[in-house]
């Protein structure tokens, strides 16, 4: 039976957890937990509804640095109040692996070019990302990804959703936010998707979410969706 390094995540009424959690629709939704029993795990759903805050929340109670970075590294960051909002169901395995925040990862590349024969300020945003999943991701860590797809174009997600499926055979356990119809497509992974209501599907197929009916209509009828969407903004 594989053994996961995380099993699950569910709010913690702690008297130091910030009064603006309750306003976070995705920690709303965490009313029954999360199941992170499985080697993909993805979090999807409009800008606001804090996919990003919840997978920082997670990869903070599993020993991350708030910032980025990978674990066991000293990088100094802000103390993260999530830490008291949501309890962490840990699992067997010792911890190892990576917070991948593709919006801040520069910020920890300095530690990653000591240890690895890259410098990855020499290359774009998403090439950078890209370089990080392929030589420091491993089938024995967890490996917490937001939005990853930032900066990569159409192809080199197609790419990551290939290194990450390997990485996931392999043995490890990924938990990645999301907007991307290409990453959510990752065979056999379950798909959460926050609402704006504080709602919360679960198990849904990439079909079914959001980015890819988005992406269904407006591939269909491409001038018709700029034609409304400039109509709208106009209104």
């Amino acid at each position: 039976m594989r053994k996961y390094f995380v099993h699950g995540y569910r709010r913690a009424f702690h008297p130091q957890a910030p009064a603006w959690v309750d306003n976070v629709p995705a920690f709303r939704a965490l009313r029954d937990g999360l199941n992170l029993r499985q080697p993909i795990t993805l979090f999807t759903g409009e800008n606001g509804v804090g996919k990003s805050t919840l997978l920082e929340g997670i990869a903070v109670s599993a020993g991350f640095n708030a910032l980025g970075g990978a674990y066991g590294e000293t990088i100094t960051g802000r103390e993260n109040p999530l830490r008291h909002a949501a309890t962490l169901l840990r699992g067997p395995r010792a911890m190892n692996g990576h917070f991948l925040r593709a919006e801040a990862h520069y910020g920890v590349s300095s530690q990653f070019n000591l240890t690895h024969d890259t410098d990855l300020y020499a290359l774009s945003h998403g090439e950078s990302v890209l370089r990080i999943v392929q030589e420091s991701f491993h089938g024995a860590g967890l490996f917490l990804l937001d939005e990853p797809e930032s900066g990569l174009s159409f192809i080199r997600q197609m790419t990551l959703l290939a290194e990450l499926h390997q990485i996931a055979e392999a043995g490890a356990q990924l938990i990645i936010a999301t907007h991307s119809p290409v990453l959510l497509a990752l065979p056999g992974a379950r798909i959460y998707e926050f609402t704006a209501d504080g709602g919360l599907l679960e198990g849904i197929g990439v079909e079914e979410t959001t980015s890819y009916r988005a992406l269904r209509d407006f591939l269909a009828d491409p001038h018709g969706i700029a034609d409304y969407m400039l109509d709208v903004t106009d209104a």
